[in-house]
């Protein structure tokens, strides 16, 4: 249910931003990032990892300089864990946590022109992801009487979520009305995982910083 109110939100935002918009031309582009994750709230267990959003954009102008930029991305990011941090007595987290998702950012945005030919842009707005697979390897405790094979996890078993949620804000320059490129950092607000007992609760948040490359129709 969760799900469908958020894409509801999504909808009607578009549809205003559209109706505001009739009179003036919209634009599409595609846009690469290389991201990095920074874990926080779970740094006994994972380090910062690295990852890859792509997928097409959209900008809506709301006026001259106002705008609302919504997209649909995919991305993928990896989470190495640490050094022989404990998943139970027979295993070890091993490896990197993988994570496959949908990431839909809804910003607006303010655009300035700084010359002739490139216009600079400042963006916020919240991120919703909407996370497809996340699994991720166990070592076996060769210490145990019986040590058990290696195998691989769902982490959705294991107290990671299939929705979280930040809030961007996106520093970008566009030159000659077609070539993108910016800088995001994005901040949770929900957490991405969240497991552990009474004693030790455990909530990892999902903060990132990206450079992004573009082209605009």
């Amino acid at each position: 249910m969760r799900f469908r109110y958020i894409l509801l939100t999504i909808l009607t935002a578009l549809c205003a931003a559209t109706a505001a918009a009739q009179t003036t031309a919209s634009t599409f582009g595609v846009r690469a990032d290389m991201e990095l994750t920074f874990p926080s709230g779970g740094h006994d267990y994972y380090q910062t990892g690295a990852g890859l959003v792509i997928g097409p954009v959209a900008r809506i102008p709301l006026s001259s300089k106002f705008s609302i930029e919504p997209g649909v991305m995919f991305n993928y990011t990896a989470l190495s864990a640490q050094n022989l941090v404990s998943f139970n007595d027979d295993y070890y987290y091993d490896s990197a946590a993988n994570l496959y998702g949908i990431r839909v950012p809804l910003l607006v945005s303010y655009t300035r022109a700084i010359s002739g030919n490139a216009d600079f842009s400042v963006a916020t707005g919240p991120q919703f992801n909407i996370n497809i697979s996340a699994r991720q390897r166990l070592q076996p405790n060769f210490d145990a009487p019986v040590p058990e094979p290696r195998r691989t996890i769902d982490l959705f078993n294991h107290g990671w979520k299939r929705f979280d949620a930040q809030w961007n804000l996106r520093l970008s320059v566009t030159f000659a009305r077609q070539y993108y490129l910016g800088i995001t950092t994005g901040v949770a607000f929900t957490p991405l995982a969240k497991f552990g007992d009474k004693d030790k609760k455990i909530r990892i948040y999902r903060n990132t910083v990206a450079l992004s490359l573009g082209y605009n129709f």
